[in-house]
C-alpha cells in the first residue's frame, strides 16, 4: 500500500508551482527546504535534520534547507544548494517533483517554500556538524497514522501558541515542518 501512496503523491506534486505573492511580504525572511523521500526503500523514508543549537531554530526538528542567498537563480536552487550544505548530499542523488504550499514559523518571521522529491537510499550522507546535530530518516506513511499526531503549546510574548504536531519515537516535529507534513497528509487524502 505504501508503493501506491508514494506514488500518489509523485503524480501529484510533479510539476506542482504555488502562488508566491506570499514570499513577497517585505518584513518575512525567505527559505526554502527539501522534503526528500527515500524511493527505493519500503519504509519511504524522508529525511529530517535536527538542527544545531544556534538561532532561533536551534535543536528543532526540520526538513534540510536554509535562507535565499544572492546566488540563488529560483528557491529551487536555494533548496538544493542548502540540502548539498547541510546533509553534503549530491544533487545528482536527489531530484525535486515539485511545490507544496509556502509555510510561515510562528513568531520567528519566516517563510519557506517547500519542495519535495526523492532521493536514492544509498545516496552518500556528510552532515555539516555546524548546521545539523543529526539526521533522521522517518517513515513518511506511519508518520502520518493517527496515533503519531500531537498538539503543542508555548508562550511567547505573553501570547499564547499552538501548533499541531507529531511524534514519532523521541522526536517531535512541530510548527512549520508539522505544516507540511499536513499538507502531504491532505494530497493523499484528496
Amino acid at each position: 500500500m505504501s508503493i501506491e501512496k508514494y506514488k500518489l503523491l509523485e503524480k501529484k506534486i510533479s510539476g506542482r508551482t504555488t502562488d508566491k505573492r506570499n514570499l513577497e511580504v517585505e518584513d518575512l525572511m525567505v527559505a526554502a527546504v527539501s522534503i526528500l523521500i527515500e524511493k527505493d526503500n519500503p519504509d519511504f523514508p524522508i529525511y529530517m535534520i535536527k538542527r544545531a543549537n544556534e538561532g532561533k531554530h536551534a535543536l528543532e526538528w526540520a526538513f534540510p534547507g536554509g535562507k535565499v542567498e544572492k546566488i540563488d537563480n529560483d528557491l529551487e536552487d536555494t533548496a538544493t544548494r542548502e540540502t548539498n550544505e547541510e546533509i553534503g548530499v549530491l544533487e545528482s542523488d536527489f531530484s525535486l517533483w515539485g511545490e507544496l504550499d509556502p509555510v510561515m514559523t510562528l513568531g520567528t518571521g519566516w517563510i519557506i517554500q517547500p519542495f519535495v522529491g526523492e532521493i536514492t537510499k544509498n545516496s552518500k550522507i556528510n552532515i555539516n556538524k555546524e548546521e545539523v546535530e543529526e539526521l533522521a530518516k522517518i517513515p513518511l506513511f506511519d508518520l502520518l497514522e493517527k496515533q503519531n499526531k500531537r498538539y503543542v503549546s508555548f508562550t511567547k510574548e505573553d501570547e499564547r501558541i499552538d501548533s499541531r504536531a507529531y511524534a514519532y519515537e523521541d522526536k517531535l516535529i512541530w510548527g512549520a515542518s508539522a505544516r507540511m507534513i499536513i499538507q502531504l497528509s491532505e494530497l493523499l487524502k484528496d
